[in-house]
């Protein structure tokens, strides 16, 4: 990566207080160092490392384009004069600057280097702008013309203020509307919000969608060079703007809509599907399953925003199609065009959700084209059911929400205390008035698959003690633990009422 005579310099003053500059352009042009020998061409865009006893007044007048740090002060006098001369005192060593000034060329290119890795990989747009702090010292932020957030360094959730821009996913109206500029160029501005400078860089994808990169001064003063970084980096946005944002391909346009019109009724979900999905090579003995995304209703209302989380789930597992229905995205992925299984899939799709701060309900895998929209219920269900029973997961699948959404169903019309076992809630009332262990004693018993020394472990107490404990149970209630169906019945007993308490305890 080239950088500029301001950056080097920038770097230069850090190791070398006394040293000397004259007039330096900001121009992002620079290639890696060379000792400059007497006599021999000076090359286009270099920087020269020379002692002053190698070089004339007239080579330092005429070098060109080039940086050239003379050790030595014999010409310091000219320093007003010259372009692009920077003068070091005599006591310091050639090839020490020499290897200074190649590990501000190596920290540049390292972080170019990420850039394109990145930008070509699966690697979120937040792991882009996180790289990227170490060159800015300043927070970073992505939005739409219009905008609304894509992106963002981390460091910024950590920053009050900030904390407002953040939660509403959009920048001031202000800000958005008063500022344009052409494609590449940087503006400066004051943010009304936060009261700081901004550095503003305006892009636009393949479809001519504008989005916007700002830098924040918020934890370093802008230097000089800082807007033909700012450029370089909005550069890798772009790409991957465009890589995950354009607009979807009719054919893909075409299966969302298809998709869509089943899980709306307006197509009818039976066997005549198959010809329909024949020409997306999607088939009935195909395997699939299905993701229920919840999106707030500020993303719900950028259509930007919305192909971005789309496009970008597309890419992540190959053989998907996205799209929104409702309040929510909706994920069909084909796990035979995808050709992994289903546990990489979602593998490959957390660290996006985790990141944009997306919750999803999956569904089990399956298969017949007839059942996409049951499917899609499933994963509608496991999202709703993961949301209020567990509002800290990132996601919850069918499977882990399946019991207790049969349990609420059992309720829906009759009360729990109705529903449930009586010889359960007798042992509960029974404790309640004599001050007994009944209740948590043969639940412990069938949690424990009715082994009497691992029950009794469990509740700290001697066998002989459970023993005595389970008799006195059985003269209590009627139960037969030898009975299967008598058992279940027991086990979701106790299920449904650890559910009542939980729920208890978030309404106190």
């Amino acid at each position: 990566m080239r950088i500029s005579m301001q950056i080097l310099a920038d770097r230069l003053r850090q190791n070398y207080p006394d040293c000397s500059f004259g007039e330096l352009s900001g121009e992002m042009n620079l290639k890696r160092p060379l000792f400059y020998q007497s006599g021999t061409e000076f090359r286009k865009n270099k920087v020269y490392i020379v002692h002053e006893t190698d070089i004339s007044e007239t080579d330092l007048l005429e070098h060109g384009d080039n940086l050239v740090l003379v050790v030595g002060e014999r010409f310091v006098s000219l320093s007003k004069r010259l372009f692009g001369v920077c003068f070091f005192p005599s006591e310091n060593s050639a090839e020490m600057l020499f290897n200074i000034v190649q590990r501000v060329f190596d920290t540049y290119d390292a972080w170019d280097e990420r850039m394109q890795r990145m930008a070509l990989s699966e690697r979120t747009m937040r792991t882009l702008l996180d790289s990227s702090y170490r060159i800015f010292h300043n927070p970073i932020l992505v939005c739409t013309s219009a905008g609304f957030i894509i992106d963002y360094s981390t460091m910024m959730d950590t920053m009050p203020e900030f904390q407002d821009i953040l939660q509403h996913d959009q920048i001031l109206a202000a800000v958005k509307s008063e500022i344009s500029s052409p494609s590449g160029e940087v503006q400066k501005y004051e943010d009304p919000q936060t009261q700081k400078n901004n550095l503003f860089v305006e892009i636009y994808d393949k479809n001519h969608n504008a989005y916007r990169v700002i830098l924040d001064e918020s934890s370093r003063k802008f230097r000089h060079y800082d807007e033909y970084l700012l450029v370089h980096l909005s550069k890798y946005i772009q790409q991957m703007l465009e890589k995950y944002t354009v607009l979807q391909s009719d054919l893909s346009y075409t299966l969302d809509r298809l998709l869509s019109n089943i899980l709306t009724g307006e197509i009818k979900n039976d066997n005549s599907l198959t010809p329909r999905f024949a020409k997306f090579r999607w088939e009935e003995t195909h395997q699939y399953f299905c993701m229920n995304i919840h999106v707030s209703m500020v993303d719900r209302q950028n259509l930007t925003v919305v192909r971005f989380i789309c496009n970008r789930l597309e890419g992540l597992m190959k053989g998907s199609c996205a799209f929104l229905l409702d309040e929510n995205i909706v994920v069909y992925v084909n796990l035979n065009h995808y050709g992994r299984s289903m546990e990489e899939a979602l593998a490959a799709a957390n660290d996006f959700l985790q990141d944009s701060y997306l919750k999803a309900g999956i569904s089990y895998m399956f298969t017949g084209l007839n059942r996409l929209k049951s499917y899609y219920l499933q994963s509608k269900i496991a999202l709703e059911e993961g949301l209020r029973l567990h509002p800290l997961r990132w996601v919850n699948r069918f499977e882990d929400i399946a019991l207790d959404y049969l349990l609420g169903k059992c309720t829906e019309r009759l009360e729990s205390d109705i529903v449930c076992s009586h010889a359960v809630l007798t042992l509960k009332k029974y404790d309640a008035e004599h001050k007994t262990e009944y209740y948590q004693t043969l639940k412990t018993y069938l949690s424990c698959q009715m082994n009497a020394v691992k029950a009794a472990k469990e509740l700290f107490i001697h066998r002989s003690t459970f023993l005595y404990r389970m008799a006195h149970i059985k003269e209590l209630v009627q139960i037969d633990l030898e009975e299967p169906d008598q058992l279940l019945y027991l086990l979701l007993t106790y299920r449904l009422l650890e559910m009542n308490e939980q729920e208890h305890k978030k309404n106190i």
